[in-house]
């Protein structure tokens, strides 16, 4: 009797153990997929909690998020390739896809993206600042453009009827709105990248591109920049204002007219009294806009599948709408923003539709952080008179014909 409940009680035992291994070995394995992001308020909010949204969804892989300055997501890239330290995926500036492209930084993900088959429901500007060499090493997450936005009461008390629409309604409207401490028209000309970034589109409307500083069209469209300055239609304070500046100031009602961006809108709003309207900025050949806002890229070497499985979710039109719509940017889906009512219910919103549909992105080019560069330093000779407009752009050409 002992012996033979001795040998149920191994038994038993035996068989829990057996099943407990069973249990173990059966279990899957959550694979940990880090992600560098630079949101903040709102947005990183809204961010946190679709990360949450899409680990719950699944257990294969869990999304860990760790924050990154913006202005740090280059340093940090650079430095995480020598270090080891690198993320699975990362959002960055759709500005710098190309250039950690070029550096063997990023994965390419073509071939995944062929086989989502959704690349064609996004607007050609944005898809084109993931690409390069023909391979795509991301996917566009959110977009913004420049437009002109003009205070509607300055104008109407010049006797403006409409917004200017050619460069040469921009030299009359900013000539007739200076008065008292209005300082008519305005771009950001500071020496970093929100001056190439408002220099593109005049440069694109002369019909000029990055391969064609040296032409007559290029130097007409900083022409056209130094001669608001010298007639006094805008002022040098430019050189050192950014876009912030100037969104403070056509808050304050100081400003007729500036370039900037749809983040700014929400900003704007919040402004008393402030009668303002968006349109496309003013032409020469042709209506242009340089385009901005940010991809989402994977890290070459990485967990590629995982990432890819997490950002094909987040960029599905129903989350990146949740993303997009509440935080002052458009999504780069044409799909989203055609069928979505929230960007038609605002004028202001409404006004960057067509504008998003034709901005351009800046380069793209892995030397754009040096071609940026020339672009600033041109603008800067130019408007602040130390050089002519051809002289600074014939400069220019050569340091980036140099880079090739």
């Amino acid at each position: 009797m002992k012996k033979s409940c001795l040998m149920i009680v191994c038994l038993a035992f035996l068989l829990a153990f057996s099943a407990g291994c069973k249990s173990s070995t059966g279990t899957k394995h959550t694979e940990e997929i880090k992600v560098w992001d630079y949101f903040t308020g709102k947005q990183q909010d809204l961010y946190h909690e679709l990360v949450e949204q899409y680990n719950r969804s699944q257990d294969r892989y869990k999304v860990v998020t760790e924050y990154i300055p913006f202005n740090e997501v280059k340093k940090q890239l650079s430095v995480g390739t020598a270090g080891n330290a690198m993320p699975d995926a990362v959002f960055l500036d759709n500005v710098d896809n190309a250039s950690f492209a070029a550096m063997g930084v990023l994965e390419d993900l073509t071939e995944k993206i062929e086989q989502w088959g959704q690349a064609d429901q996004f607007y050609e500007g944005p898809l084109s600042s993931a690409g390069y060499e023909e391979k795509y090493y991301g996917i566009p997450f959110a977009s913004n453009a420049l437009a002109l936005f003009y205070n509607k009461d300055l104008l109407k008390n010049a006797g403006i009827s409409k917004p200017p629409e050619t460069w040469s309604d921009l030299k009359k409207a900013a000539e007739k709105t200076s008065k008292g401490q209005t300082k008519r028209f305005a771009l950001s000309a500071v020496k970093s990248e929100e001056s190439a970034f408002q220099f593109y589109p005049f440069l694109l409307s002369s019909g000029a591109d990055l391969k064609q500083l040296n032409s007559k069209e290029a130097a007409s469209s900083l022409q056209f920049l130094t001669d608001l300055i010298k007639k006094g239609a805008m002022s040098k304070e430019v050189l050192n204002a950014t876009q912030d500046d100037l969104a403070r100031q056509f808050a304050a009602g100081q400003l007729a007219m500036m370039i900037n961006g749809s983040w700014n809108i929400e900003r704007l709003e919040e402004a008393e009294d402030l009668n303002y309207g968006i349109t496309y900025i003013p032409k020469d050949q042709t209506f242009a806009s340089a385009l901005g806002g940010e991809n989402i890229a994977v890290v070459k070497g990485k967990n590629t599948a995982g990432a890819w499985d997490f950002i094909s979710w987040l960029i599905d039109p129903e989350r990146l709408e949740t993303l997009t719509a509440e935080t002052g940017v458009f999504p780069p889906r044409k799909d989203l923003l055609e069928s979505s009512s929230h960007w038609k219910t605002d004028d202001n919103l409404k006004a960057f539709i067509p504008i998003i549909e034709i901005a351009s992105a800046r380069g793209p080019s892995k030397d754009w952080p040096k071609i940026s560069e020339a672009l600033q330093t041109a603008l800067q000779e130019a408007l602040s008179e130390s050089k002519t407009p051809k002289e600074a752009l014939d400069e220019a050409a050569q340091k980036i014909s140099a880079l090739n």
